[in-house]
């Protein structure tokens, strides 16, 4: 049980730390990057992903229950290394190559696969899947929300999309942090 929680305060911490850059730290850095700036916002996406990523791992705890699927997660885990040399490129070239496209990609496979694995689990009525699914839900919802806006051109930073995502992320958290603390305690019943 400690390994996914702490996966998910790493996966949270890290949501921190972009907001920090994001709205803290912004000018500092784009002073000191220029347009290189809007790399490091991607570059931070990656550990993010790849928290929430082992996080789904420990929780379900694929690589006993569910080998498939463990090699599915080691291939997009894969895909994320190989996302990171091409960020990494496009931030020394200073260059757009179209990685942020495949963090996007990257983000919303790791995010759906999780729902549809969250779906599978629940049908097979494992303890805290229906919890998983239900935190997950306004997570997707706001995320899709802002991939919408993403593609529309509009700006990100004040609209409909970052205020649905900064709501969505919100709840997220208070049900995934209520979902844990009663699995935990379930968890602690079962062993007495």
């Amino acid at each position: 049980m400690i390994a996914p929680t702490l996966y998910y305060g790493a996966y949270v911490g890290m949501i921190a730390v972009m907001s920090l850059v994001d709205h803290l730290l912004a000018q500092w850095f784009h002073v000191l990057m220029g347009e290189s700036f809007f790399y490091l916002n991607n570059f931070l996406h990656l550990p993010y992903a790849i928290f929430y990523l082992y996080f789904v791992i420990y929780y379900f705890n694929v690589r006993k229950n569910d080998p498939g699927w463990c090699r599915y997660y080691s291939y997009l885990i894969g895909a994320y290394v190989v996302t990171s040399g091409w960020l990494a490129w496009d931030i020394l070239s200073r260059s757009s190559t179209g990685s942020e496209w495949a963090i996007l990609t990257c983000n919303l496979v790791n995010f759906l696969s999780s729902l549809v694995l969250a779906g599978i689990t629940t049908h097979e009525d494992r303890p805290g899947a229906r919890e998983f699914l239900f935190a997950s839900l306004p997570l997707t919802v706001s995320g899709l929300v802002l991939v919408a806006q993403f593609f529309s051109g509009a700006a990100l930073e004040a609209g409909p999309g970052m205020m649905a995502f900064r709501s969505g992320f919100i709840l997220h958290v208070m049900v995934f942090l209520t979902a844990l603390s009663a699995r935990y305690r379930n968890l602690r019943r079962y062993a007495q």
